[in-house]
């Protein structure tokens, strides 16, 4: 009887050692997903209508190692303050996280913006991007791919003015 309540001890120890309270950014963007202060938006890549644009063969590739982006997106008005300075330093605190390597920092008019993945130099199986302006709000922004490639990735980024992108665009719309 003493050796089943070691084994059931080790084991309970070991579980608690392996839970990890850290939030992720799947379970941020879950969270959120009907919070009604936030735009919430899954955007399959099939929305994004590839036959119809001429890409090249290689964009096509790149293009279909997308599978999905999520975008949420807190509109800053007065009632919103305080939580777009909570929400901010939560998603900060997320992407501090070391398993998320920093692509790139950018500012612009008073809007800062980090680009981060995951994966490593050769397979990107994830790419987020998270903006803010304190006088406009904040969006966070998630691509899950497979195996997407950065340099491909940097391509398709050049090219994407030939891309239909008018659900993004209404998107983009309700921040102005």
């Amino acid at each position: 009887m003493k050796n089943v309540f070691k084994i059931l001890g080790i084991v309970g120890v070991l579980c608690l050692i392996s839970c990890n309270n850290e939030r992720s950014l799947q379970q941020y963007f879950v969270d959120h997903q009907n919070d009604n202060a936030f735009i919430a938006v899954d955007i399959p890549s099939s929305l994004l209508d590839k036959d119809e644009v001429e890409l090249t063969q290689e964009e096509k590739e790149t293009l279909e190692s997308i599978k999905k982006v999520n975008f949420l997106a807190l509109k800053l008005n007065d009632d919103l303050k305080v939580k777009y300075e909570e929400e901010s330093e939560a998603i900060n605190t997320i992407l501090s996280n070391e398993k998320y390597e920093t692509l790139m920092r950018m500012g612009s008019n008073g809007t800062k913006a980090v680009i981060k993945f995951l994966g490593d130099d050769e397979e990107i199986d994830e790419v987020i991007v998270f903006a803010k302006n304190d006088e406009k709000g904040l969006a966070l922004v998630r691509v899950l791919g497979n195996n997407m490639k950065p340099e491909k990735i940097a391509k398709l980024v050049k090219s994407v003015e030939k891309m239909d992108l008018s659900a993004f665009k209404q998107i983009a719309d309700n921040f102005d």
